[in-house]
């Protein structure tokens, strides 16, 4: 038995050994692979689009699809509601859709799925939005369910209380989730007793949300001089402007908004710690932001993606991640709040790490404020950040929804055009003295939610 065995493995070798000089022998032929020809990416034009009601719209019109989305933005989010009801806005937003006019939730729900209708509703600290999209040959009925739902909610008692026990379970589990502990006490210790402080729903203020104060939102803040609207697809001008008016002109013609202050935060470099029992900890840190209809805007997302926004490119990710392995994720990104930017990094890592890993995250915020990027970071951040520009267009309901924030945050119709080169025109002295300003090592808070050692 022990001879055969032997005989097999030394058969095994040997073949085996045989097969390995064989495949040395063989030659390798070099894989050509086709030339890739470059394809020129055309920026669509964008028309302005006036109804006789004076609603206006910024449209892409493209024949070859058969779809059409639309994106509308009114002004007064979370921020806008009344202190006793924290919550009221995002409960707006999850029963805009759920039935309107004579139709119930369940049958509005299935009548929009037979028609391949898509229409969703969202909410944020200073505006609700309201995005449609549709197959062309179903247009009409498409608007006009918009125009139900924004004109004549239902707000129904079953709806009402569905959408309540949803929120209720959400503030819930956010308490427990470290995370969003972190951002919840980071908003009501930076902006105190402004709106700003209150912009997340709290059980009390979602149980106190009637179906009076659902109808009040909608009255005071859904209006024909506080909304911006972008449409993309297959749509003539005309056939825009018609259903503009079908749509709109049942809206009251002038909002009434509660007055929300400009505010800006007064913070120290310091490190708030709130003991949460889990096994890691998170972190949000930040102070004061650059607006959006600053001149520096663009030179700041140049900046920001090189040092916290670029994911894997960004310094912060490899400093603290790559090369130390102290965290889970780290990263930043610009704030564009409407009476406050702020700019923002979220941190997570083991209980045991995260205090080494904030001391990176300070020691680089510092760095970078002085010194600024690198000749080679901002050329890696132009070209990411241009060479990427052509996805927003790869959807309709994209275009639409990127047409509406340019108008909502005050761009010009030529934005479009004008965007990548006005990245391409940041010399490196522009983005290191807006790095000085965008990086302010002195007024840098964190807060830290968890059992962080030597915290």
């Amino acid at each position: 038995m022990k001879h055969l065995f032997f005989c097999f493995v030394l058969f095994f070798a040997l073949t085996n050994g045989a097969a390995a000089q064989r495949i040395e022998v063989v030659k390798k032929t070099p894989v050509r692979l086709p030339a890739v020809k470059e394809m020129p990416f055309r920026i669509p034009q964008v028309r302005e689009v006036t109804a006789s009601n004076g609603v206006k719209a910024w449209l892409i019109e493209e024949k070859s699809t058969p779809l059409i989305a639309v994106s509308v933005l009114f002004n007064g989010g979370a921020a806008s509601d009344p202190k006793r009801l924290q919550g009221l806005t995002p409960m707006a937003a999850a029963l805009l859709g759920e039935g309107a006019g004579r139709y119930k939730s369940e049958q509005l729900n299935q009548i929009l799925a037979e028609k391949a209708i898509e229409l969703d509703f969202s909410s944020g600290a200073d505006y609700i939005s309201a995005d449609l999209t549709t197959l062309r040959q179903n247009r009409g009925e498409a608007f006009d369910f918009l125009r139900l739902a924004l004109t004549k909610p239902r707000f129904d008692k079953r709806a009402l209380k569905q959408a309540r026990e949803r929120l209720l379970a959400a503030v819930k589990a956010r308490k427990g989730n470290p995370n969003n502990a972190a951002y919840e006490r980071f908003l009501k210790l930076v902006f105190k007793n402004h709106p700003y402080s209150r912009i997340m729903p709290s059980a009390d203020g979602v149980k106190a949300v009637t179906r009076s104060s659902l109808k009040r939102l909608v009255r005071r803040r859904f209006s024909r001089d506080n909304m911006v609207v972008g449409v993309a697809g297959n749509i003539s001008e005309s056939e825009l402007k018609t259903l503009l008016e079908k749509t709109f002109s049942d809206l009251p013609e002038k909002a009434v908004l509660p007055d929300i202050p400009d505010f800006t935060p007064d913070l120290t470099a310091r490190t708030d710690v709130l003991t949460m029992d889990a096994p890691q900890s998170a972190a949000v840190f930040g102070h004061a932001g650059i607006p959006r209809s600053d001149p520096d805007y663009y030179a700041a997302l140049l900046v920001d993606y090189s040092f916290g926004g670029g994911g894997f490119a960004s310094r912060l990710f490899d400093k603290v991640r790559e090369k130390n392995g102290l965290a889970y994720n780290v990263s930043t990104f610009m704030l564009p709040l409407k009476h406050s930017p702020m700019y923002i990094g979220t941190l997570a890592s083991d209980n045991a790490k995260i205090a080494g890993a904030i001391d990176i995250v300070k020691a680089e915020w510092a760095k970078m404020a002085q010194s600024g990027q690198t000749v080679k970071e901002l050329k890696d951040a132009k070209t990411y950040l241009t060479g990427s520009f052509p996805l927003s267009f790869t959807s309709s309901a994209g275009l639409a929804s990127f047409l509406a924030a340019l108008q909502y945050n005050g761009e010009g119709i030529d934005c479009l055009q004008n965007r990548n080169a006005l990245m391409n025109a940041v010399s490196l002295s522009d983005a290191r003295r807006v790095a000085a300003r965008l990086l302010a090592p002195e007024s840098l808070f964190f807060v830290v939610v968890g059992k962080p050692a030597n915290l």
